[in-house]
């Protein structure tokens, strides 16, 4: 399915719009209270290092990302207990040379008629982010109606339970700290019970599917664009394996929910929950035939699911439903001094590629992947320690203590069998293990009375090598200027050598790993806010 402009409003927010206008009494002007707030925010990127997948083209120092968003939010309280809340989203870009060049290559070229496409489609936007009203029913039960996000996690990085909504990692990938810019609204109720007898309360989610095809599932960059994943810059996937979100699997129609009890105990603050939703990782689903680059049409050796066949020549790329059953908690230590949290997730059934022993001839020519699908229960976990550091005061003449923070994750595969031959991810051959450790670290330090606040991320692979750092700065020029500086590193010994993964080797010619996406894609980063 060709993405479209994303520009355009889709009817039925509209249509959602006037419903929400028609459920909210009419009220006198002077009686009602509405506040706006936003933002005017100007970003730049440039790469630091030369691609290896672009040949011929020299993308150092070249200018990637020169973005101007402008943000606005909107609350009207119209009476004492109903509030309606918008928020609004508009983005333009100038095309750089770099995506110039990438388009050259074929980024976003899917259904184009002469096989070249605008790769601004991929990055221009106007688009209600969110759009709710909230009301009360009696005097426990609060309702959240329209399109909204909900968050359910206790991690902002590789989540575990946070899986409600898909996110757009083609907007800035996960270097983006505001988790709420990335993910993805649904039109949702959302009900939430106050249960004091019981130190807690219950939350409801209903999504009826009434959301658009791009709203479903974590998007990647399949599209050749700039995030596109190494080796594969200009190349747009969806040529062979288009999206298909009304697959058996994962129709995007499909009404999905879930129900979290949050509470505390003894001073821990804890939550259990039970979650039907689209797998975040987009899945490919390949075809049962073969008929690539002009060869007859043979059976491919892998099986197709949720239809008879693929809608692509060589596979559709799905979100199947999973249950996820999720438990988080927090709580204060006294010995440490530190705030010690963790999140549980057992995901039944997730969806992984798999590289067959024997690789079908789609793996052997394209990547590995192609050879089907298979499902395994996964348990997710990820402990995590906050603690402010007062010794930086002293050594380092921060005005308060550093902020550091701490998060070990984990993906564990239950009845794990290394002849499944599952992968990480289709494209890439790096084999999944039975445990998929990750370590990350966040120091946050503070100068002149908050107005200078260095921040350093930085992550380990510990499972299958490489990782990334990101020392930045943000300044408060004034009340309401922000000025931030950012330095974007990344490394892995092991990546997909483009020139050598060719037929017949190409299922089986790298380990690559999740760093390994990134080879040559170090960046410096800048944005310019002005918050209004």
């Amino acid at each position: 399915m060709n993405k479209g402009k994303r520009s355009s409003v889709p009817s039925r927010v509209l249509a959602m719009a006037a419903a929400l206008a028609a459920i909210t009494p009419a009220v006198q002007a002077e009686e009602s209270s509405l506040k706006v707030d936003g933002y005017l925010r100007q970003e730049l990127s440039w790469n630091l290092l030369n691609w290896a997948d672009t040949p011929g083209y020299d993308d150092r120092r070249k200018l990637s990302m020169f973005r101007t968003t402008v943000r606005v939010n909107s609350e009207w309280k119209a009476t004492d207990d109903i509030t309606v809340v918008g928020k609004f989203r508009a983005t333009r870009e100038t095309k750089t040379d770099f995506l110039r060049h990438l388009e050259k290559m074929g980024a976003n070229n899917y259904g184009s008629a002469n096989g070249r496409g605008d790769i601004m489609d991929l990055y221009n936007e106007a688009e209600i982010r969110e759009l709710y009203v909230d009301f009360p029913l009696g005097d426990r039960t609060k309702v959240r109606f329209g399109k909204q996000q909900v968050a359910w996690g206790e991690t902002d990085f590789f989540a575990a339970n946070d899986l409600v909504h898909g996110f757009n990692l083609t907007w800035r990938s996960f270097l983006e700290p505001a988790n709420e810019e990335l993910r993805k609204p649904n039109i949702m109720a959302k009900i939430n019970v106050d249960v004091p007898e019981l130190d807690g309360g219950v939350e409801v989610l209903i999504r009826p599917g009434w959301d658009r095809t791009k709203d479903i599932g974590t998007e990647i960059d399949i599209y050749g664009g700039r995030w596109s994943s190494q080796p594969y810059a200009g190349v747009d996937f969806r040529n062979i394996d288009p999206y298909d979100y009304k697959n058996k699997e994962g129709n995007y129609r499909k009404v999905t929910g879930g129900v979290r009890w949050s509470g505390v105990a003894k001073d821990i603050n804890y939550s259990l929950s039970y979650l039907n939703t689209f797998y975040p990782s987009p899945i490919l689903n390949a075809s049962s035939t073969l008929g690539l680059f002009g060869m007859p049409t043979t059976p491919s050796g892998a099986t197709t699911v949720g239809r008879s066949n693929t809608n692509g020549v060589a596979g559709d790329i799905i979100y199947p439903i999973v249950d996820v059953f999720g438990l988080t908690a927090s709580g204060y230590s006294n010995l440490a001094d530190a705030v010690f949290s963790t999140e549980i997730a057992v995901i039944k059934d997730a969806p992984y590629q798999i590289l067959a022993a024997t690789p079908t001839p789609i793996s052997q020519a394209v990547a590995p992947g192609f050879d089907g699908i298979k499902r395994k229960d996964v348990l997710a976990w990820m402990l995590r320690i906050d603690k402010n550091i007062a010794a930086t005061q002293t050594l380092l003449g921060t005005e308060k203590p550093l902020f550091f923070s701490m998060q070990l994750f984990d993906k564990w595969i239950q009845d794990y069998k290394r002849e499944d031959g599952l992968l990480n991810s289709v494209g890439w051959g790096g084999r999944t293990k039975e445990h998929s450790f990750l370590l990350t670290g966040i120091f946050s330090a503070s100068y002149a009375n908050g107005r200078i606040r260095p921040e350093f991320v930085i992550g380990r692979d510990i499972t299958y090598g490489g990782g990334f750092a990101v020392p930045s700065v943000t300044m408060e020029l004034s009340k309401s200027l922000r000025w931030k500086v950012e330095y974007d590193k990344f490394w892995s010994d092991k990546w997909r050598d483009g020139t050598q993964c060719t037929y017949p080797n190409a299922a089986s010619c790298d380990n690559s790993g999740l760093f390994g996406y990134f080879h040559k894609r170090d960046q410096l980063y800048t944005s310019l806010t002005y918050l209004f």
